[in-house]
């Protein structure tokens, strides 16, 4: 998801409200099969690089095919690994009725909240028809739009705003969170998730042996040439405060790549495994736009991308990367100044 292109430029409606098939007594679960694809991805207009479909608009590195879409399956269950099969890492009020999740993507965590949260009224937000048209229940609907523009619900209006890999479709983290917080009603909660683009070596000091490798400081590189910040962690916090928020939380879970042995610690086994499937299956998912507008051809970037799985697996070290977790609070109107 991120900024659309100019009028005129999209077949589709760039406010469209779709409301998914409903169905009655059964929630959704992430391991079943993704849908076929939405009957309006037929005619979506695309610009096509390195073999992945992104949108026309040339601003959002984030493709919509068929690759993207199974790699948004396997995060989600990354995601839910690092949050002992949570949803959220922030705790929810029971009175919880309006929640928007920003960058959608398949719909698989807005159709599981809305199977756990049944009282709630959930709004998926995404600038592609990707999302799972069976399995959703009655209290989730599906927004194609693009989140940088002004919303249309008025202020004060959500309980919780929800955002989860979305660093790549976003030109103005600031201008977003000042919008996330006019919209949240006073007390009203935000939670965002990024997977932090430093790797770091567990056998160093720890949180600081950065170990970069080549592949990806090209890519980190190129990001900056292109204006499009992937890794908003670290600053984050200071654009929440910034923005007036408060109750601001960050932390971090452990995601190991590579090889290396986890012993006897089964979370961190499936985190493993997870990471390695999309490290290996999916790395090119987000590189192939952005290399293209640097004037990278298919053929150089299949030179020098294998070199990110080899320095990982030849690296003298136990490598891992991080999710981020941010949470915070736009204050309530009692709160003490």
């Amino acid at each position: 998801m991120s900024r659309p292109p100019p009028k005129g430029e999209m077949k589709m409606e760039s406010q469209g409200e779709t409301q998914a098939e409903h169905t009655t007594g059964e929630g959704s679960d992430s391991s079943t099969d993704l849908d076929g694809p939405d009957p309006r991805l037929k005619d979506f207009p695309f610009i096509e690089a390195f073999g992945h479909l992104y949108h026309i608009s040339g601003k959002i590195f984030l493709p919509f095919d068929q690759a993207e879409r199974d790699r948004l399956e396997i995060q989600h269950k990354l995601y839910r690994n690092c949050l002992d099969g949570a949803l959220t890492s922030t705790r929810l009020p029971l009175d919880t009725a309006q929640i928007m999740d920003l960058g959608t993507g398949t719909g698989a965590w807005a159709i599981e909240m809305g199977a756990r949260y049944p009282q709630s009224q959930i709004i998926g937000v995404d600038v592609y028809p990707i999302q799972r048209r069976r399995g959703v229940p009655p209290n989730v609907k599906f927004e194609i739009d693009d989140v940088e523009n002004p919303w249309k619900y008025p202020d004060n209006y959500f309980d919780f705003v929800h955002a989860r890999s979305i660093a790549g479709g976003v030109r103005d983290w600031p201008a977003l969170l000042r919008q996330i917080y006019r919209k949240l009603k006073p007390g009203g909660l935000f939670e965002m998730t990024e997977i932090a683009l430093n790797i770091l070596d567990f056998n160093g000091k720890f949180a600081e042996a950065d170990m970069l490798p080549g592949f990806l400081k090209i890519f980190r590189d190129m990001g900056e040439k292109c204006g499009m910040d992937f890794n908003p962690s670290p600053h984050v916090t200071d654009w929440l405060v910034d923005a007036d928020f408060d109750k601001i939380v960050q932390r971090s879970e452990i995601l190991p790549v590579g090889t290396w042995s986890w012993a006897q610690d089964e979370k961190m086994k499936v985190r493993q495994h997870l990471m390695n499937s999309i490290i290996t299956e999916h790395y090119d998912n987000h590189c192939g736009l952005l290399f293209k507008s640097c004037g990278w051809t298919k053929e150089a970037f299949d030179e020098v991308a294998p070199s990110f799985w080899q320095e990982l697996q030849a690296a003298n070290g136990r490598p891992y990367i991080t999710a981020v977790f941010t949470t915070a609070r736009k204050p309530r109107r009692d709160d003490s100044t």
